[in-house]
Protein backbone atom coordinates (compact mmCIF):
# COMPACT_ATOMS: atom_id res chain seq x y z
CA UNK A 1 0.00 0.00 0.00
CA UNK A 2 1.44 3.41 -1.03
CA UNK A 3 1.48 5.96 1.37
CA UNK A 4 0.91 9.84 0.09
CA UNK A 5 1.60 12.81 2.84
CA UNK A 6 -1.56 14.56 4.49
CA UNK A 7 -3.49 17.02 2.80
CA UNK A 8 -2.97 20.46 4.52
CA UNK A 9 -5.83 22.26 4.38
CA UNK A 10 -5.92 26.10 5.32
CA UNK A 11 -8.45 28.13 6.25
CA UNK A 12 -9.18 31.90 6.16
CA UNK A 13 -10.76 34.32 8.37
CA UNK A 14 -12.84 34.96 5.14
CA UNK A 15 -13.59 31.24 5.56
CA UNK A 16 -14.90 31.32 9.14
CA UNK A 17 -16.78 34.10 8.80
CA UNK A 18 -18.69 32.92 5.81
CA UNK A 19 -19.10 29.68 7.77
CA UNK A 20 -20.50 31.53 10.67
CA UNK A 21 -22.63 33.90 8.75
CA UNK A 22 -24.28 30.50 7.14
CA UNK A 23 -24.82 28.87 10.60
CA UNK A 24 -27.03 32.02 11.37
CA UNK A 25 -28.65 32.57 8.94
CA UNK A 26 -29.54 28.63 9.75
CA UNK A 27 -30.38 29.08 12.98
CA UNK A 28 -32.77 31.86 12.48
CA UNK A 29 -34.33 29.96 10.20
CA UNK A 30 -34.95 27.09 12.81
CA UNK A 31 -36.10 29.87 15.04
CA UNK A 32 -38.56 31.48 12.07
CA UNK A 33 -40.21 28.15 11.46
CA UNK A 34 -40.00 26.49 15.58
CA UNK A 35 -42.57 30.37 15.81
CA UNK A 36 -44.55 29.59 12.90
CA UNK A 37 -45.37 25.90 14.52
CA UNK A 38 -46.16 27.61 17.27
CA UNK A 39 -48.50 29.81 16.29
CA UNK A 40 -50.08 27.25 13.85
CA UNK A 41 -50.70 25.41 16.98
CA UNK A 42 -51.90 28.23 19.04
CA UNK A 43 -53.99 29.10 16.16
CA UNK A 44 -55.37 25.28 16.44
CA UNK A 45 -55.59 24.63 19.52
CA UNK A 46 -58.65 21.88 19.84
CA UNK A 47 -59.97 19.67 22.30
CA UNK A 48 -59.06 16.32 21.10
CA UNK A 49 -62.17 15.07 22.58
CA UNK A 50 -64.35 17.30 20.66
CA UNK A 51 -65.49 14.88 18.47
CA UNK A 52 -66.43 12.61 21.16
CA UNK A 53 -69.08 14.82 22.93
CA UNK A 54 -72.24 14.70 22.12
CA UNK A 55 -74.08 17.80 19.96
CA UNK A 56 -76.19 19.89 22.09
CA UNK A 57 -79.70 19.10 22.18
CA UNK A 58 -78.58 15.79 20.81
CA UNK A 59 -80.42 12.87 22.86
CA UNK A 60 -77.61 10.25 21.16
CA UNK A 61 -77.65 6.57 20.88
CA UNK A 62 -75.95 5.83 24.51
CA UNK A 63 -78.78 6.43 26.40
CA UNK A 64 -81.29 4.28 24.00
CA UNK A 65 -78.42 1.98 24.36
CA UNK A 66 -78.30 1.87 27.65
CA UNK A 67 -82.10 1.12 28.50
CA UNK A 68 -82.04 -1.59 25.54
CA UNK A 69 -79.01 -3.23 27.42
CA UNK A 70 -81.02 -2.87 30.93
CA UNK A 71 -84.28 -4.41 29.30
CA UNK A 72 -81.94 -7.07 28.05
CA UNK A 73 -80.48 -7.93 31.11
CA UNK A 74 -84.15 -7.79 33.06
CA UNK A 75 -82.84 -4.31 35.29
CA UNK A 76 -85.77 -2.85 36.35
CA UNK A 77 -85.95 0.91 37.77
Amino acid sequence: MLRRKPTAITLTSEDVAAFEDARIAKAQGAAAENARKSKEAQAADLDPNDELRPLPGDKGRASKTAQTRDERIGVSH
